[in-house]
């Protein structure tokens, strides 16, 4: 089996429940035809570089999957009768795309974990904020002690 990549442009203006119907129809026929989903990213809401069936707006959805060959005729036929898919493309991933992906979403975790932690550049703002310390260098620690012990 191999690796695709499929992506469907869906008229904007449906219910999100319909929009949704039209996703689980297009998993449902790669499951029932003897493939397997990968990954599913929703791409939501996005403009049309230009109008498609008086529609400057689409929902875009990509979907990775393996699966045998006759499956995608299957599927882009089933596009091509569904109304409100606008366009969709599928193409077959190498393992040079395929490598891409998954460093593409190690990239995404790591920015993920980056957001969550704070920072601590501003954990030091928030503290020099709230409370005033005085920072001595070890020089500076010495020559005071020199002198309280001088005098």
């Amino acid at each position: 089996m191999r690796t695709y990549q499929t992506v469907v442009v869906i008229d904007s203006l449906l219910k999100s429940e319909e929009i949704d119907a039209i996703i689980e129809k297009v998993l449902r026929i790669i499951n029932n035809n003897g493939g397997k989903i990968v990954s599913i990213d929703r791409w939501e809401k996005k403009r049309l570089a230009y109008e498609i069936k008086r529609r400057q707006y689409g929902y875009y959805v990509e979907v990775i999957f393996e699966a045998p060959a006759n499956l995608v005729k299957i599927l882009e036929r089933d596009y091509r009768l569904d109304e409100n898919v606008l366009r969709y493309l599928t193409i077959v991933l190498d393992k040079k795309a395929m490598a891409y992906l998954e460093k593409q979403k190690s990239i995404e975790k790591e920015d993920s974990i980056k957001e969550e932690i704070p920072e601590i550049e501003k954990i030091i703002e928030e503290l020099d904020e709230d409370e005033e310390f005085e920072f001595t260098s070890f020089e500076e620690k010495e020559q005071s002690s020199s002198k309280t012990s001088s005098e």
